[in-house]
């Protein structure tokens, strides 16, 4: 066991700060769209087939993202490690669907894309550091390694579908 490792993204300071971060950069991002200083789309441009992907990836990230690290959270709560660091990554998943659904609401529904890919590259630095704590046995690592495949998956997912569908229609021969 490392106690080190827990210090950095799994200590309740370091989440804390994050969470101040990431929101203050959502709601700047989310009003200069509302307000037209920034010209990014209000809302994903997504064809049939992708919002349709999109309708099963957001069930696929609550069972493989918020289920089993929760399973995991009821399995290893004997383990003072592992459950402080289950429950840091548990909050900070609620805060970022609160931060979702209400940013979302507040100012223009592409704002969780930007709240996604922030969360997202923090939780993978969670389960990285998760990984790195303790010593689990099977077939718990393999579920937490699936956990940290999944949203390695959903940050390339944000990066290639996600990011480029708020980027603004460019006409032919004018790119302003």
């Amino acid at each position: 066991m490392n106690a080190t490792v827990t210090a950095i993204a799994n200590s309740g300071m370091i989440s804390i700060l994050f969470i101040v971060i990431a929101t203050f950069l959502s709601v700047a991002m989310g009003w200069l769209v509302k307000v037209g200083k920034l010209p990014l789309r209000e809302m994903m441009a997504f064809g049939d087939r992708q919002w349709q992907f999109l309708r099963i990836w957001v069930k696929v990230a609550l069972g493989i993202g918020a289920i089993v690290p929760l399973i995991l959270l009821i399995i290893l709560w004997n383990e003072p490690n592992i459950r402080q660091f289950l429950l840091v990554y548990l909050v900070v998943l609620i805060i970022q669907l609160a931060s979702e659904t209400s940013l979302s609401r507040l100012l223009v529904p592409s704002v969780v894309v930007p709240i996604g890919t922030l969360y997202t590259i923090y939780r993978i630095w969670q389960l990285w550091e998760g990984l790195q704590i303790a010593d689990y046995h099977q077939p718990w690592l393999g579920l937490l390694w699936l956990v940290l495949l999944f949203w390695i998956a959903n940050i390339i997912m944000l990066l290639f579908m996600a990011i480029p569908s708020l980027m603004p229609k460019i006409a032919s021969g004018n790119l302003s």
